[in-house]
């Protein structure tokens, strides 16, 4: 990533924050009212290993960089083998993304970013549908003036299995029911072995570093007025 993109994607994201911060939520009223810290928005990332940054820094996953940015005041709630339908890992949040729902409820988030998981690989569609409708719209209905950004599944360097396809749909569907926004950035990673760690799964510094670079243009795309 050039200076010059890194500056602009700043900015955008920065811009794009403090629209959000500015926003009128009187026909909204409610006691979970989207809050923020030392005028930095309060930000929740709900998601798996992959957005956690598993065997790396907590600072070097990509919702970490994009905070960075942004000036968001983060809290990252990713957790180790979770999705929407499958628990995490006993050491981690021992939860699918449903048991994340109150804690982040508690945080009054003004923005909460969700990702598909491929941790729901082998799910039968019909009960994860119900599942990642459950979630989002469970995070709505506690927070109805809270900004929901779903982002489509990461796999690895390789060609990602069909039902990676389905489950994008149902974040994308769960998503836009609840007037949120669904960006889909694509496979970021295929092709790029020497973007992963040993396991072949999770993202190098380098890997994380291209999800942030992508997410961030993806946002810059959507023209979010978030």
């Amino acid at each position: 990533m050039t200076s010059r993109r890194t500056r602009t994607c700043a900015i955008l994201l920065a811009g794009a924050m403090l629209a959000l911060t500015g926003c009128s939520h009187a026909a909204l009223a409610t006691d979970t009212k989207p809050s923020s810290s030392a005028n930095r928005p309060v930000v929740v990332a709900i998601g798996d290993s992959i957005m956690k940054g598993h065997g790396l820094s907590a600072a070097q996953a990509w919702p970490a960089t994009l905070a960075r940015s942004a000036g968001w005041d983060l809290t990252n709630l990713a957790c180790d083998g979770a999705g929407f339908a499958t628990a995490g890992d006993d050491n981690d949040c021992g939860a699918d993304f449903s048991g994340l729902v109150n804690e982040a409820v508690a945080l009054h988030p003004a923005l909460i970013i969700i990702s598909g998981s491929s941790n729901d690989l082998g799910i039968d569609n019909n009960h994860l549908r119900t599942q990642t409708d459950s979630v989002v719209s469970s995070l709505h209905a506690k927070l109805p003036a809270t900004t929901i950004l779903g982002i489509s599944t990461v796999w690895n360097d390789t060609v990602a299995p069909d039902q990676v396809t389905d489950i994008n749909e149902q974040v994308r569907s769960a998503i836009l029911a609840v007037k949120g926004t669904y960006l889909d950035i694509g496979q970021p990673l295929a092709g790029y072995r020497t973007w992963l760690q040993s396991d072949r799964v999770h993202p190098t510094v380098r890997g994380q570093q291209e999800l942030a670079e992508v997410i961030t243009g993806a946002i810059r795309s959507a023209k979010l007025s978030i």
